[in-house]
């Protein structure tokens, strides 16, 4: 039966008002008659039902003083148990229990009494002043409207609030409890000016059926129906466990209903923010995948206790790894970045989160002296080596700046790693290191192959390289990029209509990162799986759609320099075997460049011509040394265009 409130507001009104304006000492004794009288009449109405309506004149004499007794026995225990404390408005089931537990207090107070005086009487009574089934009949009546008379302010001021709020019109996807809380978050939040008017449910048995007054209107099949059917503006997805294909899913009918999709915060963010802050829809639920199943114990038993190092902490990757790893109970936390003002804000961030064994280290990967002096102060055991350019236009333009920080870098931070007795060293490597078709590519190759050098020159210290794609959301990536192109109106530039990457979150990432890194016990390259590839010019269109512009066009611009159409994640001669995680794989292959010994006498020669700024012979040595790697064009040496040599530099 649906209430209407201008009827249930008659009798409301004016008490309320007087209510609620007068002094917090007249309620609570107000209230505490308003509960007394409830307790006499509910014992009456016992005692009248317990005879039929004709009850017996000598009942009368006492029992009106027994039902006195009995309110101010009541009314004593609920004042004891805090009722009297409670906002009405926000009556739950915590109150109830209070009254529950008061009643059955004052019950048994009862009882004891009416037995104790007996079927005889006592002293002045000749007979008991009720019978018992009165005392029982007139406790539960009493409990009924003693929760009742709290809960009609609540009723009464969500439905006002559900009237006030009637704008735009919203349907809840998931009938969990963050679906259910955040309708009741909905209601009593006029401000957000939100009609609930119906809930998607995952389950048949719930079709039908209401949720405070509210109809479960149908399944997600049923989307396209209901949103027609209840005029409906927005939806809101409140499964924190939806998946990527049921997002995609609910996204795609929403757009062809021209309705809003929102989605609720997981229950981290929620905690976090305190506040039920909807989010627009983004293409990372779009493209994320089921979430990744992570061995905490693993990842714990090699992180707790242990001192830490993270290179590159101030990028994308080198942030969430601090974040993930600062969770793990570390020893102490290492953050090593050139970037002050990066490391200066995530320090800041990890104490807003209540860590505060962060150290906080300015420095360059490729300063032999600097990590040196780093490594013999911090002894770290584990070093996650995340420092690198990854910008694959702009390195094929700065070729001799991608190899010293690529290159120089990793050498140096792999060597310290190794003669400071590091037990660990994981190097984050890329996708783009498979038959290389660009500088930034090339170096990082590079990387891995000088890792398993090291590897060998350090046999104590377990040295291993993590393969992985595109991450949504890092700086520099596709998606940020598209989301400005898209908010200055367009166009949005793809460089191939052919074009696919792999993606992945940057969460999901680090997490597979630190689980190879559990793994890892001798040298070893490992990849994650990446899932399906995505169409670039699909992404765009998918975003444009998000984004509500449907008038920003796409301009394909053809491919920059060292850009593949399609990225690998191991090569032909590389084989893929399963590890004990389904996500994480080992690549097996046979060495292949320089022998031993060999490589890092080439790499020295190759960092000189560098940093002396000798492109052409840096770049005529990188593809020596690099198997596979190949490119069409060669930036010109600075001095080929009769500019006045650079200073040299020599190795240090």
């Amino acid at each position: 039966m649906r209430l209407n409130k201008d009827w249930f507001m008659r009798p409301f009104g004016w008490l309320q008002r007087s209510f609620v304006r007068s002094p917090p000492a007249f309620r609570r004794w107000a209230a505490m008659l308003v509960d007394a009288i409830i307790v006499l009449e509910s014992f009456a109405v016992a005692l009248l039902f317990r005879f039929d309506g004709d009850v017996e004149g000598k009942f009368w004499p006492t029992f009106w003083p027994f039902a006195l007794f009995s309110a101010l026995v009541f009314v004593a225990l609920l004042r004891e148990s805090g009722v009297y404390q409670s906002i009405l408005r926000y009556t739950g089931i915590y109150q109830g229990v209070r009254v529950a537990s008061a009643t059955a207090i004052a019950a048994g107070i009862l009882f004891i009494l009416v037995f104790a005086v007996g079927p005889e009487g006592l002293g002045f009574l000749d007979h008991n002043p009720t019978p018992l089934s009165v005392v029982l009949v007139g406790s539960v009546l009493a409990y009924v409207q003693l929760v009742a008379v709290r809960l009609y302010p609540r009723v009464f001021y969500e439905l006002s609030l559900r009237e006030i709020g009637r704008r735009t019109r919203t349907l809840i996807v998931g009938t969990g409890g963050p679906g259910v809380a955040l309708a009741g978050h909905i209601w009593r939040t006029p401000g957000m000016n939100t009609q609930v008017v119906g809930f998607i449910s995952e389950s048949p048995v719930d079709v039908g059926k209401q949720i405070e007054g509210v109809p479960v209107v149908g399944l997600v099949d049923d989307l396209q129906e209901a949103i027609a059917r209840h005029g409906v503006d927005q939806v809101i997805i409140a499964t924190p466990n939806a998946g990527r294909e049921q997002m995609d899913h609910i996204w795609r009918i929403c757009t062809g209903a021209q309705a809003e999709v929102k989605v609720m915060p997981d229950l981290d963010e929620f905690l976090a923010e305190g506040t039920f802050k909807l989010r627009e829809l983004q293409i990372e639920d779009l493209l994320g995948r089921e979430p990744v199943e992570i061995d905490l114990e693993a990842l714990s038993g090699y992180i707790n206790g242990r001192r830490v190092l993270v290179t590159g902490a101030g990028g994308s990757i080198g942030k969430e790894l601090s974040r993930q790893i600062s969770r793990l109970g570390p020893a102490e936390l290492v953050l090593l970045d050139r970037d002050e003002s990066g490391l200066y804000y995530l320090n800041a961030e990890l104490r807003r989160e209540d860590f505060h064994d962060a150290e906080v280290f300015v420095g360059d990967v490729t300063a032999p002296e600097r990590m040196s002096f780093f490594f013999e102060r911090h002894r770290p055991q584990i070093v996650f080596h995340a420092a690198a350019y990854k910008h694959v236009p702009m390195m094929e333009l700065q070729a001799t700046e991608a190899i010293v920080n690529n290159v120089a870098g990793t050498l140096t931070v792999a060597r310290c790693a190794g003669a400071y007795g590091a037990e660990k060293f994981i190097n984050v490597s890329t996708d783009k290191a498979v038959n290389p078709a660009n500088v930034m590519g090339a170096t990082k190759r590079l990387s891995e192959m000088l890792v398993r050098d090291m590897a060998r020159e350090y046999p104590e210290t377990v040295y291993a390289s993590v393969r992985f794609g595109n991450v949504l959301g890092s700086r520099g990536s596709v998606v940020p990029t598209f989301r400005q192109q898209i908010e200055a109106g367009g166009p949005v530039t793809v460089t191939h209509p052919d074009m696919i990457r792999y993606f992945m979150t940057i969460p999901e990432a680090v997490s597979l990162i630190l689980q190879a890194g559990a793994m890892a016990d001798r040298y070893g390259t490992f990849v994650l799986e990446m899932g399906r590839p995505v169409a670039i010019v699909e992404l765009a269109r998918k975003m444009i759609e998000i984004m509500g512009a449907p008038n920003v066009q796409i301009k394909f611009v053809g491919l920059r320099p060292g850009e593949k159409l399609k990225e690998e994640l191991s090569e032909a001669s590389e084989q893929q075997v399963p590890t004990e995680h389904p996500m994480v794989f080992q690549l097996v292959s046979e060495p292949s460049g320089p022998g031993d010994g060999e490589l890092v006498e080439q790499v020295n020669e190759l960092i000189y011509h560098a940093r002396s700024q000798e492109t052409s012979r840096a770049l005529e040595l990188l593809r020596r040394t690099v198997p596979n790697y190949s490119v069409a064009d060669t930036p010109p040496d600075f001095r080929e265009g009769g500019l006045p040599s650079p200073p040299r530099w020599t190795d240090g």
